[in-house]
């Protein structure tokens, strides 16, 4: 499989994608992947079926990483792979926590080490209880000959992690939404519902882990694990800021009214790494006064719908990323005349960086589009650009 990335200037979207090659057998095609997380120039992805848990039964799939600094692409195998010649599948032993695969560049190693950490849970007696896998990149292959993804295999690290008890069950769990890497050392697994999980993988005791839930009255997890019937990353997002972590959300989202958006607010928070970890608030924006501004207004951008999907820049305090749409409902007719239904309109879609400080649109990219799929946008802040192999520039985002 080979990887080509499609590169624009920040603050446009830079995308992957794939060229898949035959297998020999018809069931070990991989159709897909997805990204998991990224950190300095390298990206993680599940590809085909292959999840953690499912891995047993699962033909097609398994980790890739691919440095954009080098070019190069590794495979790592799956945590519970299948066996060949199982007549039936096994039941799994190990329990998924969400969007979980951690890659963390290896500083103070040859270059382009890395290490990737998986983070899961049992099924018997689940969490807290869990368990951290982590895959250390094999050294770097002589000159002339071709990476197999090799390595010395996953290492497993029993733990017991400092959640809550309202988030370990029995109806109520942490669900892990999106994962980072922070600093040189550690990773971050984050539901953005109820907190960020903090690991030290290098402690000298061992992995050590921390829990810091988010601000008070941010949480928005409930005794019957209603996860709001939302894709949660629709109104929140969580990442890393100039070393620092930022929690970002549209406060009422979920709760006021399409005719009431206007009051939806645009929030930002940044945690301190002290002992204490305390969350400190930043700039926020209400939406009836970022459609009210000059610059909102200049641009012609859609009124009537918040904001959607938030992500955090890297690099620039206090500027957020959202979408907007242009939505409407039209009727439908059957062939008599008669109205049978209404219809989705996707009329535009825009990307738009917002300033919360000055309440200002710095940018806008978008126009005309009936592409349905772009209601639902999957995206990450990264500087994988700035890494792309004989690229002069160190600021893409």
């Amino acid at each position: 499989m080979e990887l080509h990335p499609v590169v624009a200037d920040p603050p446009e979207v830079t995308c992957l994608s794939m060229l898949r090659q035959i297998p020999a057998h018809p069931m070990q095609r991989v159709h897909d992947g997805m990204v998991s997380s990224t950190d300095k120039g390298l990206v993680v992805l599940y590809t085909g079926t292959y999840r953690p848990g499912n891995g047993g039964n699962s033909w097609t799939g398994s980790y890739l990483v691919y440095d954009a600094s080098s070019a190069s692409l590794s495979t790592v195998p799956q945590l519970d792979p299948p066996a060949a010649g199982r007549p039936f599948p096994v039941l799994p032993t190990i329990k998924c926590l969400g969007n979980s695969a951690a890659i963390l560049r290896h500083s103070g190693e040859e270059e382009g080490a890395y290490v990737l950490a998986e983070l899961v849970t049992t099924y018997h007696p689940g969490l807290p209880d869990a368990e951290l896998y982590l895959w250390r990149s094999p050294p770097a292959a002589p000159a002339g000959s071709s990476d197999s993804g090799g390595g010395g295999g996953w290492t497993r690290t029993a733990a017991r992690l400092p959640l809550p008890p309202e988030l370990c069950g029995p109806t109520c769990f942490f669900q892990i939404d999106m994962a980072f890497a922070l600093g040189v050392s550690r990773v971050c697994w984050v539901d953005l519902l109820a907190g960020v999980l903090i690991c030290d993988l290098f402690a000298p005791q061992g992995p050590e882990f921390s829990f810091v839930p988010l601000p008070q009255g941010r949480s928005l997890h409930t005794p019957d694990n209603i996860r709001l019937e939302l894709k949660v990353q629709e109104f929140r997002s969580m990442g890393i800021v100039r070393g620092a972590i930022k929690f970002v959300g549209l406060i009422g989202y979920t709760e006021v009214s399409l005719s009431k958006s206007s009051d939806v607010v645009l929030e930002t928070w940044t945690l301190s790494l002290d002992p204490e970890a305390e969350w400190k608030k930043g700039p926020a924006v209400r939406v009836g006064d970022l459609w009210a501004s000059e610059s909102f207004g200049k641009m012609e951008l859609p009124r009537g719908r918040p904001p959607m999907f938030p992500v955090l820049s890297m690099d620039e305090d206090d500027i957020v990323y959202v979408f907007l749409n242009d939505i409407e409902f039209v009727d439908t007719a059957d062939y008599f005349g008669q109205i049978i239904g209404r219809q989705l309109v996707l009329n535009g879609h825009y990307l738009v960086g917002l300033d919360l400080v000055q309440n200002k649109v710095l940018y806008s990219k978008g126009g005309a589009t009936n592409n349905l799929a772009l209601l639902e946008p999957t995206l990450l802040a990264s500087d994988f650009s700035s890494y792309l192999h004989g690229s002069n520039s160190k600021d893409r985002v």
